[in-house]
């Protein structure tokens, strides 16, 4: 491949690079602590931390670009450029702006392949449990719905609602003691009761006056609503009236998953999850959480949020005995591991995918409402089970969420008139339907109707060809010291690098034989 170099205007010699900024570049093992800083000794340097094979393709931009670059934004954080860099700053940033999306885009389309990948085993168990909780939801609500209320998911103002803990309501079962595991195979499904078929979830709501009961799994699910654009939401919900009293109450249960919308890579995510409350515990170590010995555990809280009462039952799936019994909570994360170019640039110096937003208000509210002492053990692992590593996360860790949308939207759901509907959205949609429950459907008028039977039918296995754009988490950036982040290797690396290996190349054999008879 021919380098750009050429096409590429010159660094202006008197381009404030910070030196700092060149010794890091520099600074690699089996590097001078005093390095030559021309251009070349940087390109050549440079060129050792990339992957051997590495034969582009290369930026547009030499090494000293990506330095200035890179100087010229870290400048402009602390004080205001000179009208010259302040130049100089925009002219590389169009170009790089131009180069970071044909990266992002190139990486993105190397990955979905990927995201398609399940074992069949995981496949077919995830589908029969998708029907199982479909059943569950079928016996409880009815078949037919029609469209009620359409919102935005949008949120309107990003601001921070307190969500504050009023007290613990009740406790029942036990829990077991965090273990450590490499892989993720064993599955121990809980059938879990919908909370509004939950007569201790209804105690304790008439006990507090509660507005609003729903479980810690369906607040996160609303909690990121905005950020769903690329994701499918189905969330049902019954609202009643409070006895002796002319206000409404919310119950609302867990997000059913339509089998016929799943992806691979949502049913891996599921399935791990799961894994993870099996593999990650020692069962013959046991906390018990109330006098109740049951199958599994359950804790009823109450919150309040914006003037709202709110009871939130939630599952404590483990307890660290190093850190005074504190709750654990097990996430799984599945990261694609692709060996793309792209992928290799950006996993130089370490590999992971990043956080999402949706993943960061999850783990956030999950070792909110378990108290300062909680935090949540993501497993990271790949599509076979393989656990790549462990990550661990408090409420701390992750700056406060904006809850005023999941504010407006309770109160929302609170003001509508009783009965039982479906929050739905469709991925690609900035709204969402907010389905009524009818005793009949006369589908000769032209109205948007839902039936529950049609969305909730079983499947055997998840689609190959699902849509798979709402499973793509971009690759975190660990590449080399004043490389640009999400952009191919500097220009003037090409003359270090490996060149492509083509089919017709001449073995290591032939070439001796010619030597031979060129000598002859």
């Amino acid at each position: 491949m021919s380098s750009p170099q050429m096409n590429s205007p010159p660094v202006r010699q008197d381009a404030q690079v910070s030196s700092d900024m060149l010794v890091a570049m520099m600074a690699v093992e089996g590097v001078d602590p005093k390095p030559d800083l021309s251009s070349d000794a940087l390109a050549k340097a440079m060129a050792t931390k990339l992957p051997k094979t590495y034969a582009g393709p290369f930026s547009q931009l030499t090494t000293l670009e990506h330095a200035q670059y890179l100087s010229l934004v870290q400048r402009s954080k602390t004080s205001q450029l000179n009208g010259r860099d302040a130049s100089d700053l925009s002219r590389l940033r169009s170009r790089i702006d131009i180069e970071q999306q044909k990266f992002r885009s190139q990486a993105r389309e190397q990955c979905l392949p990927f995201l398609r990948q399940i074992q069949d085993n995981v496949n077919m168990q995830m589908c029969r449990e998708l029907g199982t909780r479909a059943r569950r939801v079928l016996a409880a609500y009815p078949q037919q719905f029609r469209a009620h209320k359409v919102r935005t998911i949008r949120a309107g103002v990003s601001k921070y609602e307190p969500l504050e803990f009023k007290g613990m309501l009740f406790q029942r079962g036990s829990c077991a003691h965090v273990a450590e595991a490499a892989k993720l195979s064993r599955v121990e499904w809980a059938d879990e009761e919908l909370v509004s078929m939950d007569e201790k979830a209804r105690e304790v709501a008439e006990t507090t006056e509660a507005d609003v009961v729903v479980s810690d799994t369906a607040l996160a699910v609303l909690l990121s609503l905005p950020h769903a654009y690329l994701r499918d939401v189905f969330v049902p919900f019954v609202v009643e009236e409070k006895p002796g009293d002319s206000s409404m109450r919310v119950i609302i249960d867990d997000q059913v998953v339509p089998p016929h919308s799943a992806t691979p890579h949502m049913l891996n995510e599921m399935y791990y999850a799961q894994s993870a409350r099996s593999d990650l515990t020692d069962p013959t170590c046991k906390l018990s959480l109330s006098e109740s010995q049951t199958p599994s555990n359950a804790t009823y809280t109450q919150w309040e949020l914006n003037g709202q009462r709110l009871v939130i039952r939630y599952t404590v799936h483990a307890f660290s005995k190093s850190d005074g019994d504190a709750a654990v909570t097990f996430a799984a994360k599945v990261e694609t591991q692709t060996n793309s170019v792209e992928a290799q640039l950006a996993s130089i110096r370490g590999r992971n995918e990043e956080i999402v937003e949706r993943e960061r208000l999850a783990w956030w509210l999950a070792a909110y409402l378990r108290g300062s002492a909680s935090h949540v053990r993501v497993a990271h692992v790949d599509t076979m089970g393989n656990v790549l590593r462990v990550s661990q996360h408090t409420a701390s860790d992750v700056q406060v969420p904006p809850t005023r949308a999941l504010s407006e939207l309770l109160r929302d759901l609170a003001q509508l008139p009783k009965g039982k509907y479906v929050l739905v959205h469709r991925r690609h949609a900035w709204d969402a339907t907010v389905f009524r429950a009818v005793d009949g459907v006369d589908k000769r008028k032209s109205e948007a109707v839902l039936d529950l039977r049609d969305e909730l039918a079983p499947v055997e296995m998840a689609d190959a060809e699902a849509d798979v754009e709402g499973d793509y988490v971009p690759m975190a950036w660990h590449g080399m010291p004043g490389h640009v982040p999400y952009t191919y290797a500097p220009c003037d690396l090409e003359p270090f690098c490996s060149p492509p290996v083509t089919w017709n190349k001449p073995s290591r054999t032939r070439r001796k034989q010619k030597k031979r008879k060129a000598k002859q």
